[in-house]
C-alpha cells in the first residue's frame, strides 16, 4: 500500500459511530490486501463533524480481529458500496470477492506496510481482472469506531471503488448504520441510544453501586426474568413493569381486608372474661403469703406439741427442730414420729428448765436426750448457758 489514502464522514443520525474510508489498492507481495494502515489516520481534507482521527495499533487490532472472528458469514466485497446503496437505487449487489472472518492479520512495523490485512481474499475473476488493468484502485472499508477515542471497532463491509468521495454519502452512512443494527455488530461505547446511559439507569432501577459491571447488572436482569417466570402464567406476555403492578394490586387488597377485618375487632377486653394481669399477680403474691403463714403455723405446732409430748428438750433441740422444719417440714415430722418422749421431763415442774447443780453437770435425762438426739453434751450444755 502506498501511502496516498483519502476518506470521508458525514453527519450520522442518532449516536451510531459508522465512517468509510477509502485507501489506495497496492500489492503487498503475498496475496494479502490491507484494510487499515498502522497508528492514526484521518481524513486528508479533515474529518466532518464528529468523525476522524482513527487510530489502530496493536492492541485495538487484535480486539477488532477477535470481534470479526466471531462471526460465521464471509465479509462481502462490493463495487462502489452496492451493499448499502440497494435500498436506495434498487440495483442488484454484485460481489467483487469475500473476506474470511478468521483471515485477519496484524502487522508490525517494520513491515513495509504495518497495518490490518486480508490474507487472501476471494476476488471474483472480473475483479481480478479490474484491479489487474487498474481499472479499480480503491479499498473503501465500512467501519463502526468509538467517537471518544477513534479506535476502530468493527467492519461492516468492503468496497471496491474509484470513488472515494460518493455522491448521497449521507445515504450510505444511514444504510451502514441500519446494517450496523441488524447484524448486531460489537460497538461498547456507541449504539442508537447511549449505553452508558442505559447501564446507569439499570444500576439505578437494581439499586446496584455506581461502578456496577455488566455482569452485575446482568446477573440482576437475570434475577427478574426467573421471577417473572415463576410468578407469570404466560411469561412471555407479562413484563416487570405488568408483575409490579399486579404486586402492588395484591398488597392494596389484602391491606383493605386486614382494615375491614380489625374494625370489627374490639380492643376493650371482657372484665367477664379476662383478668388484667396486675390482679393475677396480687393474687398469686398473696396465695404465696399464705402458704407460707400455713407452713410456720405447722411447724411451730408441732414443735410445741414435741416440748409438751417430751421429744423435744431444751432451747438448742427446739431451734434446731423449727429450722430443720422451715427446710423440710416432712422431714420435723418424721423426726417426731419416732422420738421417744421422755416421761420424767415432760412431767417436770420446772418444763424443762435444768435445775442447778454444783459441778454444772448434765442430768441422765439431759444425757438421754442427747443420746437420742446424737447431740455433743458439751455443745447442748453450751446452748443452755446461753
Amino acid at each position: 500500500m502506498t501511502k496516498k489514502h483519502s476518506s470521508q464522514s458525514v453527519p450520522l443520525p442518532a449516536k451510531a459511530a459508522i465512517a468509510v474510508c477509502s485507501f489506495e489498492l497496492s500489492g503487498s507481495g503475498d496475496a494479502a490486501m490491507q484494510l487499515f494502515p498502522a497508528g492514526t489516520f484521518d481524513a486528508p481534507r479533515g474529518a466532518l463533524r464528529g468523525k476522524g482521527p482513527w487510530r489502530l495499533d496493536a492492541a485495538a487490532a487484535q480486539r477488532l480481529i477477535a470481534t470479526v472472528a466471531r462471526r460465521s458469514n464471509d465479509i462481502v466485497i462490493d463495487y462502489e458500496h452496492q451493499s448499502l446503496l440497494t435500498a436506495q437505487n434498487g440495483k442488484p449487489v454484485v460481489a467483487a470477492g469475500w473476506i474470511g472472518p478468521q483471515t485477519l492479520e496484524w502487522r508490525e512495523p517494520p513491515a513495509a506496510h504495518p497495518g490490518l490485512f486480508a490474507l487472501n481474499p476471494k476476488f471474483t475473476a472480473a475483479a481480478s481482472g479490474h484491479i489487474a488493468a487498474d481499472e479499480i484502485r480503491y479499498v473503501s472499508p465500512v467501519f463502526s469506531y468509538d467517537a471518544k477515542t477513534g479506535e476502530v471497532l468493527d467492519i461492516i463491509n468492503v468496497a471496491l471503488t474509484n470513488n472515494p468521495a460518493i455522491d448521497g454519502m449521507q445515504a450510505v452512512t444511514v444504510a451502514a448504520a441500519n446494517l450496523l443494527a441488524a447484524n448486531t455488530l460489537l460497538n461498547p461505547t456507541e449504539s442508537i441510544m447511549d449505553i452508558e446511559e442505559l447501564l446507569e439507569q439499570l444500576r439505578w432501577m437494581f439499586n446496584l453501586p455506581t461502578l456496577a459491571t455488566l455482569d452485575e447488572i446482568k446477573a440482576e436482569l437475570d434475577k427478574a426474568k426467573a421471577l417473572l417466570s415463576s410468578n407469570a402464567a404466560d411469561a412471555a406476555a407479562t413484563s416487570l413493569i405488568d408483575h409490579l403492578t399486579a404486586k402492588n394490586a395484591e398488597i392494596a387488597a389484602l391491606t383493605t381486608q386486614v382494615s375491614t377485618a380489625t374494625a370489627h375487632i374490639s380492643l376493650t377486653p371482657d372484665p367477664a372474661k379476662y383478668v388484667p394481669i396486675e390482679v393475677v399477680n396480687e393474687l398469686n403474691g398473696k396465695l404465696a403469703a399464705l402458704s407460707g403463714d400455713t407452713v410456720d403455723m405447722q411447724i411451730e405446732k408441732l414443735i410445741e406439741d414435741g416440748v409438751k409430748t417430751g421429744r423435744i428438750i431444751g432451747a438448742a433441740s427446739k431451734q434446731w427442730l423449727t429450722d430443720m422444719g422451715k427446710k423440710d417440714i416432712a422431714a420435723l415430722q418424721g423426726y417426731l414420729d419416732v422420738a421417744q418422749p421422755i416421761a420424767a421431763l415432760s412431767g417436770m415442774q420446772t418444763t424443762g428448765k435444768k435445775p442447778p447443780a454444783a459441778d454444772d453437770q448434765l442430768s441422765d435425762e439431759e444425757l438421754a436426750v442427747c443420746r437420742q438426739m446424737q447431740i455433743d453434751p458439751e455443745a447442748y450444755k453450751q446452748s443452755l448457758k446461753n
